[in-house]
């Protein structure tokens, strides 16, 4: 059955009451925009005249972000590098009242940063740069942020894995928040990648989009026969009490043991940018599981605050009163 409007609205109330933890890859995202009226003359590539320049909280940060636009409180665990753009992601971060204390600078670390040029008046994204540290962050560093995960997880409400797979989110990490989710029943949201595809285990959950669902389970995904197939096997494989498979336009399908599939579909509308989209939907998730919703409840919750991303380009952080106004909005 459907969650009426007044409950889910009732479970967005507590969220300013809620305190969850991130930890994960930390990330800038740079965004370089101009305008193309011409291919260079000195190789078949549009030339760009750059107009503007902007920066986003990305990664693990664009989670914490969006807990925070959602009125939850937040502690953030996660390494930057001693340079200009690590300075830049922690003010940001200070600005928006994320709580940094497990933010470490690392010596020979270079802050993740994902830079984007994008062109007038379509949007269009014409590369990507990446910079980023391929070995990550090194073995002292990833225990000095699970002992810190070890010792504060006790004063939060949950904690969600952001894994980008660049080194933060390692086993001893996970192997020590699944032994506090046997024992304390801890609330735990793992967004996944494959660097760590077997190294999951108990989680609250687990929200993998379609091609980490195909590749963690070994299954092409084609069609509904499929879809329920790969969705059961990720639950044993990760022994997890529920796994929700995203699948973009065609919404959500969430899995778990012992029950019938549920499917989530989308409002329809128009995409121009997936960038962050999956990060935005773990919080508000996070949130609502953290609230006390439902499985069923927190995809609801999930799909809604997934339906007011995706207009512009780039990582949005979604407010609370405009959650607010697209749950009232449903029919």
């Amino acid at each position: 059955m459907a969650a009426s409007v007044n409950r889910l609205l009732a479970l967005l109330g507590r969220f300013p009451r809620r305190r969850l933890m991130v930890v994960g890859d930390l990330m800038l995202d740079r965004f370089i925009w101009g305008e193309v009226d011409r291919i260079s003359p000195e190789a078949p590539v549009p030339v760009l005249r750059v107009t503007s320049e902007s920066f986003r909280l990305g990664g693990a940060a664009n989670v914490a972000h969006n807990i925070r636009t959602l009125g939850g409180s937040v502690s953030l665990a996660g390494v930057v590098g001693p340079d200009h753009m690590g300075r830049m992601l922690l003010r940001e971060l200070r600005d928006l009242g994320v709580s940094t204390t497990g933010v470490f600078l690392e010596s020979g670390f270079q802050t993740i940063q994902k830079t984007r040029v994008i062109a007038h008046p379509r949007n269009q994204q014409i590369v990507r740069l990446d910079r980023e540290n391929h070995a990550g962050a090194r073995r002292p560093m990833r225990e000095r942020i699970r002992r810190f995960v070890g010792r504060q997880l006790a004063r939060c409400d949950g904690v969600v894995l952001s894994d980008y797979g660049k080194g933060v989110i390692h086993k001893e990490l996970l192997d020590m928040i699944a032994g506090l989710a046997r024992e304390k029943n801890l609330l735990c949201v793992v967004d996944p990648k494959k660097e760590n595809f077997n190294a999951y285990r108990s989680a609250s959950l687990v929200t993998p989009n379609l091609e980490e669902a195909a590749q963690a389970s070994g299954i092409e995904i084609n069609d509904d026969a499929s879809l329920l197939a790969a969705g059961r096997k990720l639950l044993e494989l990760w022994q997890t009490k529920a796994v929700l498979i995203t699948r973009g336009s065609r919404g959500m399908s969430l899995f778990r043991p012992g029950r019938e599939v549920r499917h989530f579909p989308t409002e329809p509308r128009e995409i121009f940018d997936v960038t962050g989209a999956g990060d935005t939907v773990v919080a508000a998730i996070a949130l609502a599981l953290a609230s006390g919703s439902t499985y069923e409840e927190a995809a609801t919750i999930g799909n809604l605050t997934g339906g007011l991303v995706g207009g512009e380009v780039g990582p949005v952080a979604v407010a609370l009163r405009d959650l607010k106004l697209a749950v009232r909005g449903q029919k």
